[in-house]
């Protein structure tokens, strides 16, 4: 099939949309929670935790997508304790980089669950891990050896570029939108529960929309009257088509723009990860090598200094003055 035929794209849409209810989450987590559930800030802070595994072990977009998603449907499904994320997370994240790169050609190589666990210093064993796994996948029904990736934002977002750039004909979608930001944008809403529960098809339509926005500063010339609104008007067409309501659609359109806006202003922070070396005692003394010097030393007696003492005061006053001052 011709990956860059409008028809092609548009079954291919068609079956997205068959598809996607089947693994949209529907999170109802609390903000705070003093009887120690599972909090919206945990929740964020083990999506920024997969996104940092991502970048690491240079895995492609959908790892992180679908470890987001395996997340979030697990904890819709199942009452999860805040002490058992890191297992849930690096479970989900390893069970996503099998889904997703596992015998494909030309994909990395699935990490070992014992490296990514001392990595992402979970305190989990890989046999736990392993148990994990099993838990998650009967609950959410998901096959590792069938192949069937759960459908997110991204498969939408690369579906509505290639749509997109196949109606440009002025080239204004082009020069507006940048597919590689546009993934990292998608990226960084992803990691955010606000947008958590809305469709997929929703949050990538509204993200492409909001970089086209933001983009419009990029154009050096002023395009065709005619193009900008065919590439308006297009974007209004996906609306229909995905039966996205107007509501909704706004509603989206102000979750995305409030974190990245937030995430603009360095405001994400609080999520980011402390990691903490653990070193062996051989190491630690290669690392400190003033650990056998004397932590103590002499009292000098101020009023019985030697004559070289003296002098040697009396220099260093001299480098003191006024005509040494900047």
């Amino acid at each position: 099939m011709d990956q860059g035929r409008p028809d092609a794209l548009l079954q291919r849409l068609s079956e997205y949309l068959a598809l996607e209810l089947k693994f949209k989450p529907n999170l109802q987590l609390p903000v705070c929670s003093p009887g120690g559930e599972v909090t919206v800030g945990i929740r964020d802070g083990t999506a920024n935790v997969l996104r940092c595994l991502k970048v690491w072990y240079d895995m492609p977009p959908e790892v992180l997508f679908v470890a987001v998603n395996l997340v979030d449907r697990f904890l819709t499904k199942m009452k999860a304790r805040p002490k058992h994320m890191a297992c849930i997370a690096i479970a989900s994240f390893q069970l996503s980089c099998s889904l997703v790169c596992g015998g494909a050609p030309g994909s990395p190589p699935v990490p070992e669950a014992a490296e990514v666990a001392a990595i992402s210093q979970c305190k989990c064993t890989p046999g736990d891990l392993h148990r994990m796994q099993t838990i998650i996948t009967s609950k959410l029904g998901v096959g590792v050896h069938d192949g069937a990736a759960p459908i997110t934002a991204v498969d939408f977002l690369r579906v509505f570029h290639q749509l997109f750039l196949s109606v440009d004909q002025g080239q204004v979608y082009a020069r507006m939108v940048d597919g590689a930001e546009l993934c990292q944008k998608l990226e960084i809403v992803a990691c955010d529960a606000a947008v958590s529960n809305f469709r997929p098809c929703e949050i990538a339509l509204v993200v492409i929309c909001a970089t086209m926005d933001a983009g419009v500063s990029r154009l050096e010339h002023r395009p065709n009257s005619d193009d900008v609104l065919a590439v308006v008007n297009f974007a209004t067409q996906l609306q229909q088509l995905c039966k996205i309501e107007e509501s909704s659609f706004y509603e989206c359109h102000e979750a995305v723009l409030m974190i990245i806006g937030r995430y603009n202003s360095q405001r994400q922070m609080p999520n980011r990860q402390r990691l903490v070396w653990k070193l062996s005692h051989r190491t630690l003394r290669y690392l400190r090598p003033t650990d056998k010097l004397v932590t103590t030393l002499p009292t000098i007696t101020e009023h019985s200094l030697s004559p070289a003492r003296a002098d040697s005061t009396s220099e260093e006053d001299s480098w003191s003055g006024d005509e040494w001052s900047i």
